[in-house]
């Protein structure tokens, strides 16, 4: 037997919390709507979208789905970025995070109590580069390999570069990655209302990818 839909996992869903289900579906439903009035995102750039994030969840059972709404509409080439956007996204997310175990080991060494891992630019940038110089060969590779992703020549527009990237950025809860790429899609004319299209479609995702992984108990 095959992996079951979303529609079949959350028709198995009669209870109270079926009420929840039928609201998840009415705006699911509305944001895969080809004649959306605000028309913001183009089907390919919501095909584009979806499989980035369902990459950066990660959810084979969501990939399944995207991947069968984007036959015939997304070039190979296209999707392999997809991916790789995604990945990119989360290894940067990590090394954001990484950094803060060097604010840990300082403030441990000094004797004082470890803070909120609130955003500090001038901190985290002397964070960084303590982490940068623990070990320059590993990050130098590093580095060197999340730059493939902004080199010319690549099948994605930039901006639709940085729609996808917002969207895992949304998933890994990264506020440096989100920073960084909304800064960059602002430069290239992005509207507020494709910023929130895509937001929305990051957070129906994880809701169709929970219930998709819970296909067994329900």
């Amino acid at each position: 037997m095959g992996a079951a839909s979303l529609k079949e996992v959350v028709s198995r869903i009669k209870g109270p919390a079926s009420r929840y289900v039928q609201a998840f579906e009415a705006h699911r439903t509305h944001l895969h709507c080809p004649d959306d009035a605000q028309g913001v995102l183009t089907p390919r750039q919501r095909a584009l979208i979806r499989i980035a994030i369902a990459a950066a969840i990660p959810c084979k059972a969501l990939l399944r789905t995207c991947s069968s709404e984007a036959e015939g509409m997304l070039a190979r080439d296209e999707i392999e970025q997809a991916v790789s956007v995604a990945t990119a996204l989360r290894a940067g997310a990590a090394v954001a995070y990484g950094r803060l175990a060097y604010k840990y080991l300082n403030e441990e060494a000094d004797g004082a109590a470890v803070s909120a891992a609130a955003a500090d630019i001038r901190q985290d940038r002397e964070l960084m580069t303590q982490f940068r110089k623990s070990s320059p060969p590993d990050f130098e590779r590093l580095t060197r390999m999340l730059g493939e992703m902004h080199k010319d020549g690549l099948p994605l527009s930039r901006l639709d570069y940085e729609l996808l990237a917002i969207g895992c950025a949304t998933i890994t809860q990264c506020v440096y990655c989100m920073e960084r790429h909304v800064d960059v899609a602002r430069a290239l004319g992005i509207l507020p209302a494709q910023i929130a299209q895509v937001v929305h479609l990051a957070v129906s995702g994880r809701v169709e990818a929970s219930f998709l992984a819970a296909e067994e108990i329900l």
